[in-house]
This record gives structure tokens, C-alpha cells and sequence, in this order.
């Protein structure tokens, strides 16, 4: 779960979702930012018009920086 952030909200549904990384720290390079393996769904299940791209997963130093945050992540629209 994300900590010290506003919640995370769906852009679908203004449901919440849960944010949780995985960091590697064994395989990282010094001076590099630290990159987690993501993965980011509605705290619980709702009908949403975002269903489609949840989970959303990968590889990246934010969550906000994973494919496809912009299109899930933030207030509705």
C-alpha cells in the first residue's frame, strides 16, 4: 500500500485502489532511483468502465510511471 500519499483513486469509478511494490534491492545499481514491480486494483470489486486495465502492473519507479497510470489514476473525468 502506498503510505504518506492521498489515497489512490480510479478514474472509472472514483473507487479506491490498493497500490503494492516489490522492490529488488540485490540486483540494483548505485546511484540509480529504485524500481519496483507494481501492481495496482480496486480495493474492492465495483462495476467500473476501467475493469479492463485492472490489474495494472509493471516495472517502474512510481506508481504514478507505470503504463497506463494516466488513464487509471486520478479523479474521475
Amino acid at each position: 500500500m502506498v503510505t504518506g500519499h492521498r489515497p489512490l483513486l480510479c478514474r472509472g469509478c472514483a473507487g479506491n485502489l490498493y497500490a503494492v511494490c516489490t522492490m529488488d534491492h540485490a540486483g540494483g545499481k548505485a546511484g540509480r532511483d529504485p524500481v519496483g514491480q507494481w501492481e495496482v486494483d480496486h480495493e474492492t470489486p465495483v462495476p467500473c468502465p476501467l475493469s479492463a486495465l485492472l490489474p495494472l502492473t509493471g516495472t517502474a519507479a512510481s506508481v504514478h510511471d507505470l503504463p497506463g497510470a494516466e488513464e487509471v489514476l486520478g479523479p474521475p473525468v
